[in-house]
Order: structure tokens, then sequence, then C-alpha cells
């Protein structure tokens, strides 16, 4: 097979790719690669600019630059430009969110900020206010910039802006007519910087709340990944990603994802199904949920949840999609494990007393099953041991210090 398949590649290169094109594109390839390892940020900056209203691809673009340790930031009021920008932070260079990114900010609104911000900073929320064109920066525009953490660095409360929204363009209004306004200061204003009315005050947005707004607004997440915190979790129980789905594949695929974007329809019977776009640990994956399937599971879809899709892959897309067969809470996930595999190798023998110690202090009703795995990737045995353990993600992690690969198998009848 693998002789039948390089033959295919050499007919290919014959003509598909012949030695003018080869020459232009590697060309490029070896200019590309030597701005990203010598100017990496510069290169990434550009690179997520070219590809702003992909937001598949800026979704993976800063996964990758997580990987090479750069530093994606939120947008900022003061530090932002239109489009994605170098910037420094604590004397180190990093990546700042560009304004264009935000949905419901246009260019009028974008070009009228940088230029009254050009001379001086905004000092505050108000002064931001004061200074900019109502008419260009309105209660929608505001609203978003807020969302989207914009305000941040002025005001460590997006909750309390958002619920004071009437009273700032009230103020604003007031303000642009000339109105003087006699109210109690905030933020400490000095003598010569105006009174500022009272805010209505309110408890901060907590970490699911941030992530559904810059969903909404940005179309992913950029404060924090929400997969980050199950990654090696998913790792033992999936085996496929967005990245390695193979089309035209009939076996059982297992993935795990939070779903990003739900975009339902109605079939020929009027009745609704969904295609719904996921965010895995490497980028995104679309999913197939057919009528009966998302009446039961539609309200698992509307939130930053990890989930579990079981499926198969669609060979009729070019993009990874699956046709789903089922979709379980992350949470409850762990209650249809029914045995769990510990891959060791060379370098993990080395820690059997303190992996031991490990699988006592979880002490549970799961059997154990032990892989061994040589340097060259062969799988040498598989045994079954008397340990018995409870599954969490806590003995994931704790195996995983000692070069411990788990995998858990599950058992679908008990999923259906």
């Amino acid at each position: 097979k693998a002789e039948y398949i390089f033959d295919l590649m050499a007919k290919f290169a014959e003509y598909g790719f012949n030695k003018s094109h080869s020459a232009a594109y590697a060309y490029i390839a070896y200019q590309t690669a030597y701005l990203k390892a010598h100017y990496p940020e510069y290169f990434m900056s550009a690179l997520l600019t070219s590809e702003k209203n992909n937001t598949d691809n800026i979704a993976k673009y800063i996964e990758e630059c997580n990987r090479i340790n750069i530093t994606v930031l939120p947008p900022d009021i003061n530090d932002s430009f239109h489009d994605f920008a170098v910037a420094e932070k604590d004397g180190k260079k990093v990546i700042r969110f560009g304004f264009s990114a935000i949905k419901n900010v246009g260019d009028a609104a974008i070009e009228n900020i940088i230029d009254v911000r050009k001379n001086d900073r905004f000092r505050n929320i108000f002064d931001f206010l004061e200074r900019v064109d109502s008419r260009k920066v309105n209660k929608k525009v505001l609203e978003s910039l807020i969302k989207s953490g914009c305000f941040d660095s002025l005001h460590n409360n997006r909750a309390t802006l958002l619920n004071s929204l009437d009273i700032l363009m009230d103020w604003s209004a007031k303000k642009s007519k000339g109105a003087q306004i006699k109210r109690v200061a905030l933020f400490g204003a000095k003598e010569g910087q105006g009174n500022y009315p009272e805010l209505i005050e309110a408890e901060k947005l907590n970490e699911d709340e941030i992530l559904r707004y810059e969903k909404e607004l940005l179309g992913f997440f950029i404060s924090s990944n929400p997969m980050s915190r199950y990654q090696d979790f998913v790792k033992a129980i999936i085996n496929a990603t967005s990245e390695d789905i193979s089309l035209g594949n009939d076996s059982e695929i297992i993935l795990a994802g939070v779903p990003v974007a739900v975009r339902k329809t109605k079939t020929k019977k009027k009745e609704t199904m969904a295609f719904v776009k996921f965010m895995d640990i490497k980028g995104t994956f679309e999913a197939t949920v057919f009528p009966k399937l998302y009446e039961q599971k539609a309200e698992l879809l509307d939130g930053n949840k990890l989930l579990i899709v079981i499926g198969n892959a669609d060979p009729t897309t070019e993009k990874a999609n699956v046709i789903v067969k089922d979709i379980i809470d992350g949470d409850k996930f762990l209650g249809y494990v029914k045995t769990i595999e510990l891959i060791l190798n060379d370098d993990s023998f080395s820690s059997m007393d303190k992996i031991k110690t490990i699988l006592d202090r979880n002490n549970g009703d799961k059997p154990v099953f032990v892989k061994y795995i040589d340097r060259n990737g062969n799988k040498i045995y598989t045994i079954q041991t008397l340990c018995k353990v409870g599954v969490t993600s806590i003995l994931v992690e704790a195996l995983k210090k000692y070069n411990v690969f788990v995998r858990f198998s599950i058992s679908k009848e008990e999923m259906r």
C-alpha cells in the first residue's frame, strides 16, 4: 500500500507541482519561516490580521501563539488599534487584539477612538465619553466595548458599567450639549476633572459570563480557553481531534469540545436540527445534530460546558465535520467509564513506586489495565492488574507527572 501511495504521489508530481511552482513556494516558505523564527510576535500579529474575519483560523493561530509562548491580550481602549498589533507589557512583547474584530464596532467608531486618543490616553470611561463623537460611538458600540473587556484597565467591573449604560449615555448626551452635571465624584476625580455621576454597582461577572460575552462579540474565547482546564482529562477520553478527523473513515470517533456556535434549521418535516461548531484542544470542528437527538440535547448546546461528542466523520465535506450519534455532559461522562488503561514507557518504570502510591490513594471500582510501549512506539504487552481505582481528573493529572498516559474505555450501552 505504501508503494502504491508513493507511485500516485510521483505521478502527480510530474505535472501537478512543477519545479517553478515548487521553487516559488519554497522561497515563500523560507521567508515566512525566517520571520516566524526571528520576529515571532510581528509575524503572528500579521497572520492574525490577515485572517481576522475567519474565526476558525483566528482560534487556531491564537492556540499557536500560546504554544510558542506569545501572549495574546484582549482589546484595550488605550492600547488597541484597528487590527492586531504588537505591544509591550511588563517589558515583554505581546500581541494586542484589534478593535475591528469586535462585533458592532464599525470603522467610523474605531477611527474616532484612535484619533482622539493620539494626544492623551483615556483616564476613565467618562473622559472617554467626553472626548469621542457620540454619533459614532453610540450605546451599542459602548456596550460591545465594555463586554469585550476594552475598559478593564480603567474600571475592573464590567457588570457595573453594563448596569450603568443608560446613566453613562445620558451623562454623555448632556455633556455634549454643554450641560453642567453636579453629582458625587467617582474614580477619585481631582479638581478640574469634572463631577461624575454615581454608577450602579454590581457583582463582578464570573468566568462563564465573561466567556459568553467574548463568544458573542469576538466569535471565540480570548481571556481563557475553557478547554484548557480539561486538557489532560480530555486526552484520556478522545480518540480524535479537529486536526485528525479521518474523512471517509467509518469507525466511531469520540471528541470533546465546548460549543461556540449553534445554527438551527428546519427539515422538510418541519423538525429542528442544528449545525454546531465546537472548540476542542486543537481548534474547531463542525457537528451535525439531527432532529431527534437535538430535541434531547438542545439545552446542553446552550452554554460553555465541556461536551463529549460521539459520531462518525462525514465523508461528504472538506472541513472536519461529524455526524453526531450522541452528546454527553462532560461532568457526567465519568459515570460511563468501564475500565482505565495506563500506558507506560521506559521513563515511567523508574517511578513505579510513586505510580502505585497514586493508584492506592485513588481506590475505587474501575479495573486497571497496563500497556507497555517501547521507545519505538511498539506495544510490548497489555496486562490486567489487581488494582481498582476511582476515575477522576485529579488521578489523570497526578499520573501525567510520571509520564503515564491514561486512556478510558467506556460503556456505550449505558450511555445510550
